[in-house]
């Protein structure tokens, strides 16, 4: 009988390790359901902020047409000094998208003003309005295809 209650002791010893290992589990499992529920609500919160902010590409005509019809717009060449050179869109400031503190110069802008983007041909001034949404920018519009295609259109430039 000895040896029965042994094998009966060890075989309750290892019930009661593996509840406790369960409900170990079972908590564990609980805390990383709510950090993965919060952190997703804070994302759906995050995605309708953006779904309210403007940001489109248009083509140069409507490029022009929606900044002149626009008060108080900042046009702003997202392309180094030395590509400005060679002429830029009538009014533009220049926040060279390779500059190392690009971003801060962009954030340092007033938000809930009207932006209109453009570079050479349209990469960097789209990856520049992507950056202005995150940051909680209201209004930005960005020239598709870029200067090259404003001036294939026949559209002028100025000196800068």
């Amino acid at each position: 009988m000895g040896w029965f209650n042994c094998i009966q002791d060890r075989r309750i010893h290892l019930i009661k390790r593996v509840k406790m290992r369960l409900s170990t589990l079972t908590v564990f499992l609980g805390y990383l359901f709510l950090i993965f529920s919060c952190t997703t609500n804070e994302k759906k919160v995050n995605d309708n902020t953006r779904s309210e902010n403007i940001n489109e590409s248009l083509s140069p005509q409507e490029f022009k047409s929606k900044l002149e019809s626009t008060q108080g717009a900042v046009v702003i060449d997202v392309r180094t000094p030395e590509e400005m050179s060679s002429g830029i869109i009538d009014g533009a400031i220049n926040v060279d998208y390779k500059d190392s503190g690009f971003a801060e110069k962009i954030n340092a802008l007033d938000k809930d003003k009207t932006y209109f983007i453009y570079c050479l041909s349209g990469k960097r001034s789209s990856s520049a309005s992507e950056l202005m949404e995150d940051a909680g920018f209201k209004e930005v519009y960005t020239l598709k295809d870029g200067l090259q295609r404003w001036t294939r259109e026949g559209l002028t430039t100025t000196p800068p």
